[in-house]
């Protein structure tokens, strides 16, 4: 096929599209379309239509919904782009140069996709070596590798259709975040990126496709006309607001009736007071009882140390009155003894003294006397008888020899019986050295015995002051233990400081939002004040640009044609009403002849000098310098409401992130609270259970010392005892049996004394019945030998005298020897003994002294120990009965409180005596019981009321709260519940009353602004619809059609509603003061129910500001030959005429407005159009004229053989062998049948 080329020229837009390998039969051709209009004729289903479609399909139409349109074809891509290597190539004139872009299939996708070349087709795409390339490769992406290599720009492949348009078209609404888009479009947007032709589409497709034109023209003239227009979505819907309505009504009502919480909340208050002061009475309780067990464990302590003490006072004294009497015992039986030894010497002294013992020693001594005395008689004898001699010198030698018989024999028993009582002194003496060791031994053993008495009482005392260490030391705590409650004491107070830190800056950001919602209601006022500002000084400019530019008016008159003879500034300007000066039908003449300097009115007289010149009579100078001032001050008044409208906006940001920081902080707050009480739970429950093992330590320590002072007291009163009787026994069993010893060995040697005394005795009478029988025998001889026997037996009897007299002496002997012996061994010591017995007597009478003494002392030890121990223990039993009694009161006390109840320290109360104190507890506890009681009624009645008011869910907050909080008792979950509620009306309800009020008076305020911006776009749409319709008559060039009427009105512009809206826009005003917002009040109710009609009046429209088109109604009206006809619906468009008429109304319509739409003059419009031969010629001419006069160019699609217009510049032929040019004819004269006038 041949390639036609483009024709040149300046003007942008579309020159020519080009197709390769696509629907019609011809693998390549090309339409050019530039420079004028085109027509394209061909035979039914050649491809007309389809080409027209392709001019839509450029300026960012959706294919596949103009493929459905056109006959029920396949797909766009499966028809346009039936291959891999398929394209349609749109050249057009940008900005910057020739551009192309190009339609490609996507096989991947199954549909088409964009990519924009920098160049012409030809250079680029369509270059003898992509040519070469299509020939060869399968894929139209080789031709765009082979472009870009070869140094021609290629754009990235764009995907979808928005984008394609907002490059083409240079849509800002997406370009401002899209930097690659921005870069695009600065290439390759037909315009360049400062000029938007965003409506292209839909103007080139309505002349070929009618459904939705009314609209599909009321979205173009809203987006054209209404962009900037700020219309907020409205806030909420109505059933929201009326649900606020609700909440601030209820709001209304529950602070009415909030006095009764609070009452409940004091009531709690005081039951909390109540606690505190029970427990600060139960702290200062616990420490007497403490202090009480102090002095109970003191007084222990001071009665075992008294005991002890006394014990060891009354065991010493006991110790020296056992030793004293011991010792007086042995005393009193030593002075015993030497009593009966005294005793012994007196009897045997009384014995020798009644045996005349001194006469026995006299006489003794004179034995010798007597002894001679028997010599003497002897020869006195033989001097008077020598006859005697024999026979007396035989009586003689055998009274001799029989006495010398007895004197040995006598001899011998005095040395026998001098043996024996030297054996009795020996054995006297060896008593007397066992008995003094004995005593020694005893001494010994006593002192051994005392010794061990006191290691083993030592030992007990020692065991027990260990028993009782350890049990004090079991009530401390350990270094670890007293760590680890340290520890958990420091975790639960770092919670609390955390707690406390969190609930501060809690408190700061709910601070910090309430002074950025009072900065943003100020802000807020001060905008709303900026903007009436703004609005009265666009007024005053506008009344000022009215003032200057206004034509036809009495004040241009008098400015333009003033008369020299009048100054009418200082006359009529100064009496004449100033709004006559913009009145336009005045016809207002200078009169002729008349006196103009007279200063009257009608008649009247006046001094015009008392009058100030108004400001619409000012100089045009002054005017132009006041409307210069008014820009400037308007442009401040813009700049300061730029400002304070971002100052708003950034409060606002603020607020919503400061509140999303006190719910996260309410959040964390709510866990720390937990976590502390967390912590104080393991902290209590640790030192609970350290407290209990304490516990059962010191009760296993106190049985350990129970057990040592049984231990000590057992041996004290039993063992001691027990070995002091045994060692007193075995002491006494040793002294009786070396008695008994004594005794017997004393006796048997006495046994002996009297056998020898018996023994004396029988030599004695055997001696002396030898001498009778010898002198027996010596008278018988003398007899016999005839001897006188009277001088005989007087000699005789004489010696016998002297002999018996010898004999009697030496019969002292014995006695005598006995005598000396008894005085040697006994009487000698009678004085000592004496001596000695006083002395022990003096001893036993010093000692029973001492021991009165002893006893008297240990009595009054013992009575003095009795009474201080009585009182110890009259002053513990005193304290116990007080523990007693205040355990008793602390019992009931704490069995009101409970565990996870917060207690506050409060003062201790001093305590001034125990009975005070305990009747103050007692009423105390029994106010608290009444307190809880009366708090229990309070607390239903509270939830009563929060369950009344379900619109804040209170209640359920209040479930949700006590819920988190656990199973508690009855009285600890009464107080919860108050201080939850308290929590909730303190904290929640604020907020909820913050909450509802802000949101009621932000709502107020977005639906102020929202009506505010509702009654200003009425105005906006009224100026809109008046410059529409003035424009659309001025550019109508069909007679036939008249006053075109093109009205933008808004669904709320009913007297009625439009009142409402003005009264609550005032009453929303005055609500939004800067006094009200500082007070937070609730609004009143004559607001409320304003709120309530005005929502109802906007409701009633169906509205929706997110889409502003159900804002805003289009009603469309001509006059058609004088006829009216209104054109509200696409049907009514249809009834308004022939089908050729109603095309002809769409098109005047669309073609009169289109350089309203697309501002760019630079930039060709294309308008396809099927089926042109409908209109009649001078229809069609005058369509082309205003085609000419908008700068569109005419794509039009008619049958094989249709005329063709000569408007028509490029002329095609689509057959079976593809798209053929025709060359126009010249025609040199207009034709005579379109001179004539249009119908």
């Amino acid at each position: 096929m041949s390639i036609i080329n483009p024709q040149e020229t300046s003007m942008k837009g579309l020159q020519s599209i080009i197709l390769y390998d696509s629907f019609l039969s011809s693998k390549l051709f090309r339409v050019d379309i530039s420079g004028g209009h085109t027509n394209i004729t061909g035979i039914n289903g050649a491809g007309k239509t389809s080409f027209l479609n392709l001019i839509p399909i450029f300026f960012g139409a959706s294919p596949n919904g103009l493929i459905e349109k056109a006959a029920n074809k396949k797909n766009f891509v499966d028809y346009y782009l039936p291959s891999s290597r398929s394209m349609v190539i749109f050249e057009y004139l940008a900005h910057s140069g020739t551009k192309c872009v190009v339609l490609y299939r996507n096989n991947n996708q199954g549909k088409h996709n964009y990519r924009f070349v920098d160049g012409c087709a030809e250079d680029t795409l369509l270059s003898e070596s992509s040519l070469e390339i299509l020939g060869l490769s399968q894929n139209v992406k080789d031709v765009f590798d082979q472009v870009y290599k070869s140094g021609v720009d290629v754009s990235r492949q764009i995907d979808s259709i928005p984008e394609y348009i907002y490059t083409l078209t240079a849509d800002k609404s997406r370009l401002t975040g899209e930097r690659n888009l921005r870069d695009l479009c600065n290439r390759y947007s037909l315009s360049g990126s400062k000029q938007q032709l965003k409506f292209l589409s839909n103007l080139t497709q309505v002349t070929i496709n009618q459904n939705n034109v009314v609209s599909n023209f009321k979205t173009m003239l809203i987006e054209a006309y209404l962009d900037n227009e700020k219309i907020k979505t409205k806030p909420t819907s109505t059933a929201d607001w009326l649900a606020t309505i609700n909440d601030v009504k209820a709001l209304q009502s529950l602070q009415s009736e909030k006095q009764k919480i609070i009452s409940g909340i004091q009531l709690k208050n005081a039951v909390l007071a109540s606690f505190n002061a029970l427990h600060a009475h139960l702290l200062v309780l616990r420490d007497h009882v403490v202090n009480y067990e102090q002095q109970i464990s003191s007084i222990e302590h001071e009665i075992y140390a008294v005991k002890n003490k006394g014990n060891e006072t009354v065991r010493n004294l006991n110790n020296q009155i056992v030793q004293v009497k011991e010792l007086i015992a042995v005393k009193e039986k030593s002075a015993g003894n030497f009593k009966q030894a005294i005793h012994d010497i007196e009897v045997a002294e009384r014995r020798y003294q009644d045996m005349n013992i001194s006469v026995m020693e006299q006489e003794y001594k004179k034995r010798a006397h007597y002894f001679n005395e028997i010599e003497e008689a002897k020869k006195y004898k033989q001097f008077l008888t020598e006859s005697y001699e024999n026979i007396n010198r035989e009586y003689d030698k055998h009274s001799a020899d029989l006495l010398r018989e007895k004197m040995a024999s006598s001899e011998a028993l005095n040395a026998e019986s001098n043996e024996v009582q030297e054996a009795i002194n020996q054995l006297r003496n060896r008593f007397d050295l066992k008995v003094k060791e004995l005593e020694r031994k005893q001494a010994e053993q006593l002192q051994i015995l005392d010794q061990e008495i006191s290691s083993e009482r030592q030992r007990l005392l020692d065991i027990q002051s260990a028993a009782m260490e350890r049990m004090h030391q079991s009530t401390l705590f350990t270094d670890e233990e007293n760590l680890q409650l340290q520890r958990l004491k420091l975790a639960y107070e770092v919670k609390e400081n955390t707690l406390s830190a969190k609930s501060d800056e809690l408190k700061a950001a709910q601070n910090k939002l309430k002074q950025l919602n009072f900065d943003q209601n100020k802000a807020q006022y001060d905008l709303n004040g900026l903007k009436a500002k703004l609005e009265k000084a666009k007024q005053s400019e506008e009344n000022l640009r009215t003032t200057l530019f206004q034509k036809d008016t009495l004040l241009r008159f008098l400015n333009d044609a003033p008369n020299e003879d009048v100054d009418w500034r200082t006359t009529i300007a100064k009496v004449i009403n100033p709004e006559l000066f913009f009145k336009t039908n005045l016809n207002p003449v200078w009169q002729t002849g008349v006196n103009a300097n007279a200063l009257s009115l009608y008649g009247l007289e006046i001094d015009l000098n008392k009058l100030e010149i108004p400001g619409e009579a000012d100089s045009l100078e002054q005017l132009q310098i006041r409307l210069k001032d008014a820009e400037i001050y308007t442009a401040s008044l813009v700049e300061q409401y730029d400002k304070q409208s971002h100052l708003a906006q950034s409060i606002h940001r603020e607020i919503n992130e400061t509140n999303i920081a006190v719910v996260k902080l309410e959040n964390e707050l709510n866990t720390l609270q937990n976590e502390k009480q967390q912590a104080r739970q393991v902290y209590d429950q640790t030192e609970k259970e350290l407290k209990a093992k304490k516990a059962e330590a010191t009760r296993i320590e106190q049985e350990a010392v129970n057990r040592a002072k049984y231990e000590l007291q057992t041996f004290n009163n039993q063992i001691e005892p027990k070995k002091r009787g045994e060692l007193r026994s075995a002491n006494m069993l040793e002294k009786n049996g070396l008695k008994e010893s004594y005794d017997a060995s004393y006796a048997d040697l006495r046994i002996k004394l009297d056998l020898i005394a018996t023994k004396e005795k029988q030599l004695e009478s055997s001696y002396q019945a030898k001498m009778d029988d010898l002198t027996n025998l010596y008278h018988s001889k003398l007899r016999e030998q005839g001897v006188d026997e009277n001088i005989l037996k007087q000699a005789e009897m004489k010696i016998k005298a002297a002999i018996a007299q010898h004999t009697k002496v030496k019969g002292y002997e014995s006695i005598l020897a006995e005598y000396d012996m008894w005085k040697k061994n006994h009487y000698q010591y009678k004085q000592n003994h004496i001596e000695d017995m006083n002395q022990a007597l003096k001893l036993v009478s010093e000692y029973s002294h001492n021991l009165s003494k002893l006893e008297s002392e240990l009595e009054q030890v013992r009575t003095s120990l009795r009474t201080r121990v009585d009182n110890l223990e009259a002053s513990a039993q005193d304290f116990r009965e007080k523990i007693k009694k205040l355990d008793k009161q602390g019992r009931e006390i704490e069995n009101l409180f409970d565990e996870d109840i917060l207690l506050v320290e409060v003062d201790r109360p001093e305590f001034l005596s125990f009975d005070s104190f305990s009747r103050d507890l007692g009423t105390l506890a029994d106010t608290q019981k009444k307190q809880i009681y009366q708090l229990r009624l309070q607390t239903n009645a509270s939830k009563a009321l929060l369950r009344k008011y379900e619109a804040f869910s209170l209640f359920k907050l209040f479930e949700e709260k006590m819920e988190s909080m656990g199973t508690t008792s009855e009285t600890m979950n009464t107080i919860n519940s108050m201080s939850t509620i308290e929590s909730i009306m303190d904290y929640d309800l604020p907020k909820k009353h913050d909450a509802v009020t802000n949101i009621f008076r932000n709502k107020s305020a977005q639906l102020r602004n929202y009506i505010q911006e509702i009654l200003n776009l009425n105005k906006r749409l009224k100026s809109v619809s008046t410059e529409l319709s003035g424009y659309l008559n001025r550019s109508n060039k069909f007679k036939a059609f008249t006053d075109f009427s093109m009205n933008l009105e808004s669904v709320l512009n009913d007297k009625n509603t439009l009142d409402q809206l003005n009264q609550f826009v005032l009453q929303c005003e005055d609500y939004q003061s800067f006094e009200n917002m500082q007070s937070s009040s609730i609004p009143s109710e004559d607001f409320i129910r304003c709120c309530e009609y005005t929502l109802k009046a906007i409701e009633s429209t169906k509205g929706h500001t997110d889409d502003i088109r159900s804002m805003v109604r289009l009603k469309m009206s001509v006059m058609n030959n004088g006829r009216l006809a209104e054109l509200r619906t696409d049907n009514d468009f249809t009834s308004a005429g022939s089908t050729g008429t109603s095309r002809i109304l769409v098109l005047i319509m669309f073609l009169a407005l289109s350089r309203k739409l697309c501002p760019d003059n630079s930039t060709y419009i294309h308008i396809p159009l099927d089926e042109i031969g409908n209109f009649d010629a001078i229809n069609t001419n005058l369509l082309f004229d205003m085609m000419d006069h908008n700068k569109i160019y005419l794509v039009c699609a008619q049958p094989e053989n249709s005329t063709s217009n000569h408007k028509f510049k490029n002329l095609y032929i689509v057959g079976a062998n593809g798209v053929s040019t025709v060359v126009p004819l010249e025609i040199e004269g207009d034709n005579p049948l379109l001179a004539a006038e249009p119908v």
